[in-house]
């Protein structure tokens, strides 16, 4: 696919500027499961149900994974140009360290939420490297068939 580069004045002058769209609704999740998950892990007690032996071990995981979600919540207002390789980084990462906690805790506990955790991440990266708002905000380029295209009035 062939992109056309735009300056960051021309960038924000685009349709597609900003931080809304379904760009917002993976950053409401985002906000969302950075709270769920500091939440959780404050459970101590169910933690120790669940986990047994691995508490310690799932708590030290379940912290990490969660600070894994934070370059998303920092750089996407800010509108840095790593945000969709670093997001991509920190949430593949994030699969890394749930999957080795199967191992720790068993897979029985963390095979639903490792599957869904896939499911998401691969769902939300193909979105970062697809969306025209990712594009045009985060690295200031179109489509060239949609720069050579007229403006909307």
């Amino acid at each position: 696919m062939e992109w056309k580069q735009l300056t960051p004045e021309e960038a924000a002058q685009q349709k597609y500027y900003g931080l809304g769209g379904w760009l917002l609704f993976f950053y409401v999740l985002a906000v969302i499961a950075f709270v769920g998950s500091f939440a959780n892990l404050m459970n101590h007690e169910a933690m120790k149900l669940v986990y047994g032996d691995s508490y310690v071990v799932m708590l030290a995981f379940g912290v990490l994974g969660a600070l894994l979600i934070l370059p998303f919540i920092i750089m996407a207002p800010q509108k840095n140009p790593l945000m969709p390789r670093g997001t991509i980084w920190a949430y593949s990462l994030q699969l890394v360290l749930l999957a080795i906690s199967a191992f720790v805790a068993g897979p029985a506990i963390v095979l639903p939420q490792l599957i869904a955790g896939v499911i998401y991440v691969l769902l939300f990266c193909w979105f970062l490297k697809r969306s025209k708002r990712v594009n045009v905000t985060y690295l200031h380029r179109v489509r060239a068939e949609a720069a050579d295209a007229p403006a909307e009035a």
